[in-house]
């Protein structure tokens, strides 16, 4: 019987990354990846069992000890590649594979390096081509989101940009996103989605995504937006009218702030020194 321990939660995971990279796995393909995925831990003797996370190590009093395995000793996509290029039934999952072993995608395929003891951690995937940004997103919320839940005591605050991304047609990772969003405060953290498109960020479910990420925020702030999306947003969140006229004619730098029952407009300004760091204006460069 599978437990609820280090492998387990990790194929989870690797399920819903593969899920987005690969969408169009079938049912046959997602099984036998899986399989081959426990294969792969067992060759670095990973199974089910925590216990096998840990190597005995000797200390200079000569008394044994225990150590949590190093990243080097995790394997890595090409380990996983060079076991389904044997397997004929995932043939095209191989060749679909093939860039994030030896391709564009490579830097995916390596130990774990991200130093994450920083105050201020920005992860910059400008570049990184548009067919697998969700699926790079969710490497890097997932890897934060490990490191957020370490501490009770310690205050953290993550912001998703794009977030439609990882919540407009996978179940997976929006029930991810959405989980964060309803626990964060446990772990002495606080999250902020930010989106510009309001059609994809309602999109799943009839919206049932993107309405839970709103539930769960106690300040929303809504910036200028055309009419379709404005429409959008009165159909998930309730609008009055003179919020509604509000939000169309509010000026940049301007939103209708919801903290709690007040809904004011504010104007957002920047002080000279957080202008110089955040203007995209090219005048400002």
């Amino acid at each position: 019987m599978r437990g609820h321990g280090f492998l387990q939660n990790k194929i989870t995971k690797l399920n819903t990354f593969f899920s987005l990279i690969f969408p169009e796995m079938t049912y046959e393909e997602k099984s036998i990846l899986e399989d081959k995925i426990i294969e792969c831990y067992a060759k670095k003797k990973i199974t089910f069992e925590d216990e096998s996370l840990y190597v005995e190590v000797k200390k200079k009093s000569f008394l044994s000890g225990k150590r949590f395995k190093k990243p080097e000793d995790m394997p890595i996509l090409s380990d996983l590649y060079k076991i389904i290029i044997k397997e004929k039934k995932l043939s095209r999952i191989a060749t679909l594979m093939k860039p994030f072993v030896s391709g564009s995608m490579k830097f995916l395929n390596g130990y774990t390096n991200i130093d994450l003891s920083n105050q201020f951690i920005v992860a910059d995937i400008y570049g990184t081509p548009e067919e697998h940004l969700p699926g790079v997103m969710f490497v890097i919320t997932d890897l934060f989101w490990d490191k957020i839940r370490i501490s009770r005591a310690q205050k953290k605050i993550i912001y998703l940009d794009e977030v439609w991304r990882l919540i407009s047609d996978n179940e997976e990772t929006a029930n991810f996103v959405l989980k964060m969003f309803k626990t964060i405060r446990k772990y002495g953290g606080a999250a902020t989605a930010i989106t510009q498109d309001i059609s994809d960020f309602f999109a799943l479910e009839n919206g049932k995504y993107g309405r839970g990420v709103i539930n769960n925020s106690s300040i929303k702030g809504i910036f200028q937006l055309e009419e379709n999306d404005l429409k959008i947003l009165r159909e998930n969140i309730n609008l009055s009218e003179e919020e509604t006229y509000k939000i169309q004619t509010i000026k940049r730098g301007t939103c209708l702030l919801y903290a709690g029952s007040n809904h004011v407009v504010v104007n957002i300004e920047a002080s000279k020194k957080e202008h110089e760091f955040i203007s995209t204006d090219r005048k400002d460069n």
